[in-house]
């Protein structure tokens, strides 16, 4: 069995489902190797995926933006989730964190707002994402347009380089997946301004606040993760991929690494994450529409 990943190895992404494949492995009784491919927004893996037999023996891994972001992102998306594939479960929640580099001026996000707005365009507030089209990148727009400041999106091909660039200083503030960035923070390397997407503070950074204290509930938005098969795949196999997964979201090795570092286990049955989808496909195409992204 295959677990596809759209995300070079290393990050959030990969981590996660290298956990779950070995759990899985051992729930099934048979191997389930995960394989990276990168690219094309997750189109690549996407297609690939789409490409082999209805037979369960093929699952894709996603996030938000290729379950959710991409269908307003790319007029010409190479998939369609409602058509090509069929929802497994929701897998996991995640927290995020808006750090700057330790020695930033700004210690709050007020501050940081209150920067962006003093500026004019050719000095803007430069903020990294993953790439062009990200969560991160989309909810940084949201938070110009919310707080009608100056800010200038500097793209990286992942997470890790847009870090490393962060403390280095090179560019002034990040969203970022919590459990990337917690150990940087309690390092020093980074700080925390604010918490997005969970409802309180977390448990290994409790004097930083969530951006709903802030004033910004709008824009308390978690990250989140599922798994999905090839349309078509029969019913009685899809379950049983779902117990599976439910099992494995639920493990204690998923508790011990990743428990208190923002992410949740959050699975639903198939018909709940596909209205799920629906649902965060048109939260988030509007919030891609009136930042007039679009990606070729």
């Amino acid at each position: 069995m295959i677990w596809v990943v759209p995300y070079p190895a290393g990050g959030f992404g990969d981590a996660v489902s290298r956990v779950l494949a070995q759990h899985m492995s051992t729930t099934l009784k048979q191997p389930v190797v995960v394989e990276n491919k990168p690219g094309a927004g997750a189109q690549i893996a996407a297609a690939h995926v789409r490409q082999q037999p209805a037979d369960g023996h093929t699952l894709l891994y996603g996030d938000i933006g290729p379950f959710a972001m991409n269908a307003a992102l790319y007029p010409r998306l190479n998939y369609s989730m409602a058509r090509d594939f069929m929802p497994v479960s929701r897998l996991l929640t995640s927290s995020l964190l808006l750090v700057v580099p330790p020695g930033s001026p700004f210690k709050t996000l007020d501050e940081l707002v209150q920067s962006a707005k003093t500026r004019k365009p050719d000095a803007a507030l430069t903020y990294g994402s993953y790439g062009i089209g990200s969560q991160p990148h989309i909810w940084m727009e949201m938070l110009k347009r919310e707080a009608r400041g100056n800010f200038q999106h500097v793209a990286y091909k992942g997470g890790a380089p847009a870090v490393q660039d962060l403390m280095g200083g090179h560019i002034e503030a990040m969203l970022d997946v919590a459990a990337n960035s917690i150990p940087y923070v309690q390092e020093g390397k980074l700080r925390a301004l604010a918490v997005v997407g969970s409802d309180r503070r977390l448990e290994r950074l409790p004097q930083v606040p969530t951006v709903a204290e802030l004033g910004y509930p709008g824009l308390n938005a978690p990250g989140w993760t599922g798994v999905v098969v090839k349309a078509g795949t029969p019913p009685e196999i899809a379950e049983q991929l779902r117990q599976a997964v439910v099992l494995a979201v639920q493990s204690e090795e998923i508790k011990r690494r990743f428990g208190d570092l923002g992410v949740t286990p959050a699975p639903q049955p198939p018909a709940d994450f596909g209205r799920f989808i629906q649902s965060e496909t048109e939260r988030w195409g509007s919030a891609i529409r009136s930042a007039g992204v679009v990606l070729e």
